[in-house]
């Protein structure tokens, strides 16, 4: 658990979100159609609907497994906390791959998705929820981070910027109807 410094008596934390918990999946599920709804609405053919609570909560169950060690986990979550309260989450996805593409083995860590409540926006939850992420991925060896985002949002664009992420490659796009 990580504590960051915020411009408010705000209590902000990072903790690994690693259980089941139907109260949690809720919340979650709530800040994800509250943070998803301007990307749903901009590209429609991409995403399905933000209002589907049971697939959205099924999907964050692949992040949110028990660990177990006999078994290679890739989905991982982290979560923001104010004051006690799920206000954030971080998505990423972590597994070894090695390919004729790549050369050598390596990490390799892809952001999946970063959303913050929009009443705890401006208390560097963002930025401590990737700091957080940065100090567990840079420790190994050959790691490449990646993220992707969707056009016009720049406040994640920044964030990745602030946290020494350069575009290094565009993506195309076609879904066929």
């Amino acid at each position: 658990m990580a504590k960051t410094e915020n411009p408010s008596d705000k209590i902000v934390e990072v903790r690994a979100l690693h259980h089941r918990n139907g109260d949690l999946q809720h919340a979650m599920a709530r800040l994800f159609q509250q943070g998803q709804k301007p990307h749903h609405e901009a590209f429609p053919a991409h995403f399905g609907p933000a209002d589907d609570s049971e697939a959205i909560i099924h999907y964050f169950q692949g992040f949110l497994k028990t660990r177990n060690p006999f078994r290679q986990r890739r989905g991982f979550a982290k979560g923001l906390f104010v004051d006690g309260s799920l206000a954030g989450y971080l998505l990423y996805r972590l597994y070894k791959e090695s390919s004729v593409f790549y050369g050598e083995p390596r990490w390799t860590c892809f952001v999946e998705d970063i959303v913050i409540d929009e009443h705890a926006r401006g208390l560097g939850g963002a930025s401590a929820l990737m700091e957080a992420l940065l100090t567990e991925v840079e420790p190994l060896s050959n790691c490449a981070m990646s993220g992707t985002v969707w056009n016009g949002n720049a406040a994640s664009e920044g964030l990745f910027r602030k946290h020494g992420f350069e575009p290094l490659s565009q993506a195309f796009y076609k879904v066929s109807e």
